[in-house]
């Protein structure tokens, strides 16, 4: 049993340091690979503890990044990890238990905290009926709430344990874990559709810790850069393009436009500049049509 962690990150963010002292004090061995992007030049080392660091010098986004983490490691499960995230004692070894438990399980939601210690970040991601994914709980009282294991949707990649043979299973149309036609945002909402349509289940487990200070918050959207935003409005209708049946296509058109027709005409007020979030879903349209076929094996 083997462990590769990923952790990608924005140039030499300091905050890598403290992500990986967390992995180092888990009671479990790890091999861990950091995919540096946006730095001076292209190369790649080896730390003294064995941590590989892979530079890029372009920034090629969370998924391309994590892309070449999980091809640079070779566990029989991989951890994804954001550098504002830091594993608490014990939460890959109660990880990994609920994956031995039950071989139908391809990945393990974290249960995340804020630094503060008393806020909800997330305990795994859920769709709606109209597919829009959300963290449950995020930024609601941590004491008392979603204490309990189930099954859900996605899980928040920020902390989160994968099969390997989940994730080669899970891959699309393009052979790609993750789709690194997203730059940033809904990565991981494409990832836990692709794994439930493979056979294979998502599941939280609150035993399972980490704290995580997340960029964009409740209530700082207007912090988020215009780009950004519109990036997480059309990858949410890429992710449609490539998971959703034609049936529950049909079952849903109608709330879909009635939705978005309220969407735009508020971005038009408020924020225009997300609305080349919908030119960037017309554009990826046919690509993700073409993604559609998964590349793998169903889960056993």
């Amino acid at each position: 049993m083997t462990v590769s962690v990923v952790i990608v990150a924005f140039g030499d963010d300091p905050r890598v340091d403290d992500a990986l002292r967390s992995v180092r004090a888990q009671d479990i061995a790890v091999s861990c690979v950091v995919v540096h992007n946006a730095v001076a030049e292209d190369d790649g080392q080896r730390d003294a503890d064995g941590t590989v660091h892979l530079r890029n010098r372009r920034n090629l986004g969370f998924a391309a990044g994590f892309n070449l983490g999980f091809q640079a490691g070779d566990g029989d499960f991989v951890l994804s990890l954001n550098p504002d995230a830091q594993l608490a004692l014990g939460a890959l070894s109660a990880a990994l238990q609920a994956l031995h438990a039950d071989a139908a399980i391809g990945a393990v939601a974290l249960r995340l905290v804020r630094p503060d210690g008393i806020t909800l970040d997330g305990a795994g991601i859920r769709m709606d009926w109209l597919r829009r994914g959300r963290d449950r709980g995020i930024g609601k009282p941590a004491r008392g709430a979603f204490e309990e294991a189930q099954d859900v949707d996605a899980a928040c990649m920020a902390a989160a344990l994968f099969r390997r043979e989940a994730l080669l299973a899970a891959r699309d149309g393009a052979g790609q874990v993750l789709d690194a036609r997203f730059f940033a945002y809904k990565e991981d909402v494409d990832l836990g559709w692709r794994l439930r349509r493979a056979g294979w289940r998502v599941r939280y487990v609150p035993e399972a810790r980490a704290t995580h200070e997340r960029g964009w918050k409740e209530g700082a959207r207007r912090q988020v850069a215009p780009q950004l935003r519109a990036l997480s409005l059309g990858n949410r209708w890429l992710t449609i393009f490539k998971n959703e049946s034609l049936l529950n296509a049909l079952l849903r058109t109608v709330p879909w436009i009635v939705q978005e027709l309220l969407l735009a005409g508020w971005l038009l007020l408020r924020e225009p500049r997300t609305l080349l979030g919908y030119w960037h879903a017309l554009r990826g349209l046919r690509g993700s049509l073409c993604r559609r076929k998964l590349r793998g094996k169903s889960a056993p």
